[in-house]
């Protein structure tokens, strides 16, 4: 079903309509929560309360409007409120259990133990399972490193990059100004690349070289 008719039903009252959008949107939701708090059990926590404040207010979306960004924009409250509250009473995970745990959210596959994908193996004749074991070393790798990032850049970097927000979808989330979310975005950029090419240089393709 269309997206905006999936919506329009679930604001009427539909509520086979709204669990669809739910479990459209849910690992989405999880992963925007998770970047702001960085544990995972309070980011399910978070995106369940998302859920929650959706179901309360979905009828105040305005048709046409970005559906994503506004409730981008909720988890992102949410999850700020959450961090705010939780902080004093909650350590940040070490970097090293977040770099062993594979990604969480992506099936049963996924979870502590699980072996992430070689870079090197893989091609066009690659099987679904040897896609999602990929994704989930991306994503792995991803979570390594954005530990090195503030909470303001991994939060921008994630929202500008991997979701594929405006600019000032991005700034009208984050109640900020346009330039200071590109300067996030290109620091969190370089933090990220120097690190992947210090940590992972097997995924970095070395400079000055050219394919024909």
């Amino acid at each position: 079903m269309d997206e905006q008719e999936l919506i329009r039903r679930a604001a009427s009252g539909d509520l086979d309509a709204f669990e669809e959008l739910v479990a459209r949107k849910r690992e989405r939701v999880f992963w925007i929560a998770y970047h702001i708090v960085g544990d995972e059990e309070l980011a399910r926590d978070v995106a369940q309360e998302v859920f929650i404040r959706l179901h309360r207010v979905i009828r105040r979306f305005r048709a046409g409007g970005r559906f994503d960004a506004w409730l981008y924009r909720i988890a992102t409250n949410l999850g700020i409120d959450a961090f705010r509250r939780e902080r004093p009473h909650r350590a940040a995970a070490a970097l090293e259990e977040i770099g062993e745990r594979a990604a969480p959210g992506e099936g049963a596959a996924s979870g502590p133990g699980t072996e992430p994908a070689s870079p090197a193996t893989g091609g066009a004749g690659e099987s679904p399972a040897g896609d999602t074991l990929r994704r989930r070393e991306v994503r792995r790798i991803f979570l390594t490193l954005s530990l090195l990032l503030t909470r303001k850049q991994r939060l921008a970097f994630m929202l500008r990059e991997i979701e594929g927000l405006t600019t000032a979808e991005v700034a009208e989330i984050m109640e900020t100004r346009e330039s200071t979310v590109r300067n996030h975005v290109l620091q969190a950029r370089r933090v990220l690349q120097e690190e992947l090419r210090r940590r992972y240089p097997e995924y970095c393709r070395p400079r000055g070289l050219r394919r024909d």
